[in-house]
């Protein structure tokens, strides 16, 4: 038996093909675009036969007759069955482009089977026919389809509305539910469908324990219907007698609610389970008006749209949860009667889907995390860069092939550190700057700007710390101006030099390395914190501004680290701390994901107890204030000897609290 297939390279074409092939003495033809012609072999060893089988017919959906030549077209004549498959299955397509596949496409089609006079031509339609119906929508309708607003929905009716209309030759219709991947293997080749909330149940599972319940959806029924059962479906029905001019729903006859499905698949992610649902419907006493209008508003737009992006969702995907149309599958499951073709339970393959999607499909896999990938071939500009924290951000950041831009006060370090990374193969330019001198600083930035045109990233990295308590500061107000003229108004001088050229662009990315300090609110270091959190609220406020503009502000509120800046208070030569290339890890995250703050885990628990019981967080920072001792510069003494040690409760509390400012 001979058979033509459209859309055979396809997800769900390719395995009718060789579901078809299985059939002995069958050959098959299949339309297949020049450009794709050599994907031919693939497919031929994919379905286990060779060219005398699997022939190949170049052609194109969009054109007349499909595109095929008379020779091709001769070769056709009198097939037995053909197969229209090929269309846009995509919601987030282009109202065009669908309307051409899926309409136009359609009626090409229809065209060939009246001039190859096939025998049957089989429509691969879909659920979306129906449009958003409110019921049970039969087999036996059509015209009754409603809400069909949406162009996927629109072109899918259109598309069967011209083989009921135009094609003269006998037909058979095929509506699939929501196809999911091979129950069998859990095969998929897209994101689509319930795939769209696999990152959201992602991120629950990272976030929460699977054993604490979760807060989820309600809504109507979706019906999911595995890969393997549609084509097993069609391959049987197109070979039944007597059912020419009939439409059949490849449905699952028990569909579940949205709730459930997501419930089954967080099982399969091991992610908390919903235990509470909010139904989606309880909206619905809302008049419509005022959704959409609400909808409209700017602020309401954009967030919605920034939350979609945040969890990966496609625009329009939350019009699904309340799914109102019901599919009644009588004539389908008639016509399968005795054959074995069922569609399985969800839950009995649902670990499958979840498991080949993690291995496969998770945008995650194909995202490139590396340095390179983030820097590679742009100008990142570090202040600091000649020693500590920042000569090891500048090593990375060189050796990920970004062209290294340094300032540092002392022009022997910058010497230094060109010449090593040069040496390395980097490529790296040096600046002299003092940043507490504010001309000084706009003459360097315009000198970098009018040498590399523009800073893709800028690293606030250069600071000055001072570990003295209020008691012992009361006449020395002049620590509380050198640091915040450093760390707040020379770093802020040089953000806002580089920010025109930033948004001139619509790129950019300002990180300031702050203190754990901030979070912590750490004694002893009142002018340094302060500082620093000075530039912590600006890049708040800055980011709000920009961010429209395509520049991001990220904080690093870097932990103790081992430098020359923390060297001279001595407990700390016996505490555990960060050494610099671990902190210039933390810059590289910060770098790559572009997230809003950097920090450890401690900080976050210092900032949440502080947020939910202050008084608490007042009593372990003041407890540690007073363990530990004031430094030898704090109390006036010269002789290092002289100064307090470290004593073992002291050590103690060091290690369990490891990076903390005390």
């Amino acid at each position: 038996m001979r058979y033509f297939i459209t859309g055979a390279t396809g997800f769900i074409g390719s395995r009718l093909a060789r579901k078809l092939l299985e059939r002995e003495g069958s050959t098959v033809y299949f339309l297949v675009r020049e450009r794709r012609l050599k994907k031919v072999d693939a497919l031929r060893r994919r379905w286990g036969v060779g060219p005398e089988r699997a022939i190949p017919l170049t052609g194109d959906l969009t054109l007349p007759r499909l595109g095929l030549s008379e020779a091709d077209l001769e070769r056709l004549r009198g097939v037995e069955h053909m197969f229209h498959l090929a269309a846009v299955y995509d919601l987030r397509a282009s109202a065009e482009a669908q309307q051409a596949a899926n309409v136009e496409g359609t009626r090409h089609a229809v065209e060939l089977a009246h001039e190859a006079g096939v025998g049957c031509l089989h429509l691969a339609s879909s659920i979306a026919a129906a449009g958003l119906y409110e019921g049970v929508f039969r087999e036996d309708m059509f015209e009754e389809a409603e809400n069909l607003e949406h162009p996927y929905f629109r072109t899918k009716h259109d598309a069967e509305a011209i083989v009921r209309g135009e094609c003269r030759r006998p037909w058979r219709i095929y509506r699939p539910g929501i196809v999911v991947g091979d129950s069998r293997t859990g095969e998929m080749d897209k994101i689509d469908g319930p795939y769209y909330f696999f990152k959201l149940i992602q991120k629950l599972r990272r976030a929460l324990p699977a054993w604490m319940p979760a807060i989820g959806v309600e809504g109507g029924r979706l019906n999911l219907v595995p890969v393997d059962f549609v084509v097993a479906a069609m391959d049987h029905i197109a070979h039944q007698p007597g059912l020419d001019g009939k439409c059949f729903h490849l449905t699952d006859p028990k569909p579940r609610r949205v709730g459930d499905i997501l419930n089954l698949f967080a099982k399969a992610g091991h992610a908390p389970s919903m235990s509470m649902k909010v139904n989606a419907r309880m909206l619905g006493f809302i008049p419509e008006a005022v959704r959409h209008g609400i909808a409209r508003m700017a602020p309401v737009r954009r967030i919605g749209e920034q939350v979609m992006r945040d969890l990966g969702l496609p625009p329009g995907i939350l019009q699904f949860v309340n799914y109102p149309t019901r599919f009644d599958c009588r004539e389908a499951q008639a016509a399968l009667a005795g054959s074995g073709i069922e569609v399985p339970p969800l839950e009995d393959y649902a670990w499958r889907l979840w498991d080949y999607w993690e291995r496969h499909l998770d945008p995650e896999l194909f995202r490139d995390r590396s340095l390179g990938g983030a820097v590679k071939g742009k100008v990142v500009l570090i202040t600091g860069g000649g020693q500590g924290i920042g000569r090891a951000a500048v090593s990375k950041l060189a050796a990920a092939g970004a062209t290294v831009v340094v300032l540092d006060r002392e022009e022997e370090r910058l010497r230094r550190t060109e010449a090593e990374i040069k040496a390395e193969g980097g490529t790296i330019a040096t600046y002299v700057c003092d940043l507490t001198d504010f001309e000084q600083v706009e003459r360097t930035a315009a000198a970098v700007l009018e040498a590399h045109g523009a800073v893709d990233v800028l690293i606030n990295n250069a600071g000055h710390s001072i570990r003295r308590s209020i008691e012992h500061s009361f006449e020395r107000f002049h620590d509380f101006e050198r640091t915040m003229r450093l760390n707040y108004f020379g770093a802020l001088r040089l953000t806002l030099a580089l920010l025109p050229s930033m948004q001139k662009k619509k790129s950019g990315h300002v990180i300031n390395i702050s203190s754990l300090g901030v979070l912590t609110n750490a004694p002893r270091f009142s002018a340094y914190v302060a500082s620093k959190a000075a530039m912590d609220a600006f890049a708040r406020c800055a980011a709000s501004e920009f961010a429209d503009d395509g520049i991001t502000f990220t904080t690093v509120n870097m932990p103790l680290v081992r430098t020359a800046m923390s060297a001279p208070t001595e407990i700390y030569q016996h505490t555990p701390m960060l050494a610099p290339e671990e902190a210039a890890d933390l810059i590289a995250q910060a770098v790559i994901e572009r997230p809003e703050r950097v920090t450890t885990r401690l900080g976050v628990f210092a900032e949440v107890v502080h947020a939910v019981a202050p008084k608490i967080s007042h009593i372990i920072m003041n407890t540690a204030y007073r363990m530990f001792p004031e430094s030898a510069a704090a109390l006036g003494i010269k002789d290092p000897a002289a100064a307090p040690k470290l004593t073992p409760e002291q050590a103690a509390f060091a290690e369990l609290t490891r990076g903390l400012h005390f």
